[in-house]
């Protein structure tokens, strides 16, 4: 981004005494600080990284040329790479005490941070790209994209960030409390992001392993012991204590083969148990609960296979509302979330768009005259169903062609 500091931080062995001067402190403050972001808000990051400081909702940020950013990866980005910190920290704040496996925890973090893919032509894995990279600047998913990319590396800058305590998980570097705020706090672009959105990145992350909430035989007894918490008067389950794996060899294509990327809508339990079985759901996503059942999800594949593979929407989103309350009793909200959850899940092959959005990329809407352009509508996916808009709209402009040919590709 363009820090004035960068290059004398990334060099920082070599220019001791000008680092020295810029990170000089009152060890009284520091002293009992534990995270990074936390001696980070205590000191003058700003000055630290030649970068302007103010505030955002209490917390702190800096900006450089319009950008803004968390305290941590713009810290980190001038830094060069998490595995400068062990030494960096010894030798400007050494009255943090760092944990036992804080080097293995930075060394982890940078290979999971290297190893997402920068661009298209990486050579990563379709999958990989499906969940991270945007195809092109058309691409409907392009700002959910960024957003896992930006959680991925927020979950692992989330192991530096504890820097001093005690190792979590028996295999050092691995055990890491993870709350959305913490993630919010460690965001490069938080400014995109909303809890929800986290809380759905976050699950897809789970189901490719990437990340799995800690079971008990791999925590040693101080992460035990963070597992459960009071609740007032009652002690309940924690679901925040979890490992973190590797990038490369987590299964991304259980997300890409199975899931549309829409970060504001939850996975239901029932989703999950169908992917990756009963005892898996129950023991690795005990925090998720109820959403769609096969009962509303065999309502629209019937309903579906009744229209065929046309690019004539299936019916309206209130329609669908409607008859999953007569079908599950439940309210109008949560009628619309098990609309959006069935469109979720991609062997479906169906998606809510506006009837304007709709008829802008081909689909058929002659049958849904009297309702509103805003209208939400339920169409087919299928790569018939893209094609047939695809033919539609040939002779209009590329940016259409260009996003139903994206989407035929997801």
């Amino acid at each position: 981004m363009g820090y004035k500091n960068k290059e004398l931080l990334t060099d920082w062995q070599n220019n001791i005494d000008a680092v020295a001067e810029l990170t000089k402190h009152s060890t009284t403050r520091t002293a009992k600080k534990s995270r990074l972001n936390a001696l980070l808000n205590t000191v003058s990051a700003g000055k630290i990284l030649g970068a302007t400081e103010h505030k955002i909702d209490g917390k702190k940020m800096l900006s450089i040329h319009r950008l803004t950013t968390n305290v941590v990866p713009a810290f980190l980005e001038c830094l060069g790479s998490p595995t400068q910190l062990p030494a960096f920290l010894a030798q400007f704040y050494p009255e943090m005490l760092q944990r036992v496996d804080y080097k293995q925890a930075c060394s982890v973090a940078t290979s999971n941070i290297i190893q997402m893919p920068s661009g298209r032509g990486s050579g990563a894995s379709q999958a990989v790209k499906n969940l991270f990279v945007p195809i092109n600047k058309y691409d409907p998913w392009r700002d959910d994209k960024k957003l896992m990319a930006d959680v991925w590396q927020a979950v692992n800058l989330i192991a530096v960030n504890q820097v001093t305590g005690h190792q979590l998980s028996k295999e050092p570097g691995r055990g890491i409390y993870v709350t959305k705020d913490l993630i919010m706090s460690l965001l490069e672009h938080p400014q995109q992001a909303t809890k929800t959105k986290i809380a759905n990145s976050l699950t897809l992350l789970r189901i490719a392993g990437s990340i799995h909430l800690a079971q008990p035989d791999e925590l040693t007894d101080a992460g035990l012991k963070l597992t459960q918490f009071n609740n007032g008067s009652k002690l309940v389950k924690s679901h925040h204590l979890y490992i973190l794996g590797d990038f490369n060899t987590a299964d991304w294509s259980l997300v890409s083969d199975n899931f549309n990327l829409n970060l504001n809508t939850p996975i239901s339990k029932t989703m999950l148990i169908q992917l990756l079985g009963e005892k898996v759901a129950s023991d690795y996503f005990p925090d998720l609960h109820g959403g769609v059942g096969k009962t509303e999800i065999n309502f629209f594949m019937g309903i579906k296979a009744q229209k065929g593979y046309t690019n004539e929407p299936i019916m309206t989103a209130k329609a669908a509302a409607d008859t999953i309350s007569s079908i599950s009793g439940v309210k109008d909200r949560t009628c619309r979330l098990y609309t959006d959850q069935v469109c979720n899940a991609k062997p479906v092959e169906l998606e809510k768009m506006s009837k304007s959005e709709a008829k802008r990329l081909g689909y058929l809407t002659n049958n849904y005259k009297d309702t509103k352009p805003a209208e939400k509508l339920i169409v087919s996916t299928t790569k018939e169903a893209l094609r047939m808009c695809l033919e539609k709209v040939a002779g209009k402009n590329d940016k259409l062609k260009k996003e139903l040919k994206t989407r035929m590709h997801r």
